[in-house]
């Protein structure tokens, strides 16, 4: 019998993503980081941030085109949770088919340079910190709307448990220390305070162990 994927295709009170959802989760996104600070930092132009959806679809789109991992509470896209496989092999024509080229005229070539950068620091602390397979959360976004409504435990939940059941560890950065306690409520336990390049902003590294079942 072959082993079940890492990434899973359903999650028990799911949805996972579609092509026609990715404009409305892409508005999620936007509302739910609109006011967070790494959206300044990653989007320094003032009059690019409104754009900060076209960011946001680019990796919804991007998540589809790579194999999925990408997971909404319904229809409405009330959030959304983003993993990422960390064995996932990055494709350029990947990056085109998503957007990539429109990226500078909407949020600024000074986002590319920004992005690449964080991108590329955090990646070489995950392999350090996580080097074995795990799964990447990428984005957990609840809509300010439903906020303290329990959706991003109805988006966590169901993989925490996909994750104990193929015995695999998780991991995220995160931007606040509000956050951190939410996530340890999870599982999760906090392994370094990292502050982002060029910037007084940090961020909070943390993995979960899989719980051992019987």
């Amino acid at each position: 019998m072959p082993e079940p994927p890492v990434l899973p295709y359903a999650l028990e009170g799911l949805m996972p993503l579609k092509p026609e959802l990715v404009h409305p989760a892409s508005i999620t996104c936007a509302r739910a980081f609109a006011n967070d600070p790494t959206t300044d930092y990653l989007i320094p132009d003032a009059d690019k941030r409104s754009n900060l959806r076209f960011a946001e679809e680019y990796y919804l789109k991007l998540s589809l085109i790579a194999g999925g991992g990408t997971f909404v509470t319904s229809g409405k896209c009330e959030g959304l949770a983003m993993w990422i496989d960390s064995e996932r092999k990055d494709n350029f024509f990947n990056h085109i088919r998503a957007g990539f080229p429109f990226l500078p005229l909407r949020c600024g070539w000074r986002h590319l340079f920004r992005e690449a950068a964080l991108d590329l620091h955090f990646s070489r602390l995950r392999k350090e910190l996580v080097p074995t397979r795990h799964l990447y959360l990428a984005v957990l976004a609840v809509d300010p709307e439903y906020h303290g409504l329990g959706f991003a435990s109805k988006l966590m939940r169901p993989m925490l448990g996909h994750l104990d059941d193929r015995q695999l560890p998780a991991y995220l950065e995160t931007q606040t220390s509000r956050n951190v306690e939410m996530y340890r409520r999870w599982g999760f336990e906090l392994l370094r305070e990292e502050p982002m390049p060029d910037s007084d902003l940090k961020l909070y590294l943390m993995s979960r162990q899989p719980s051992r079942t019987e």
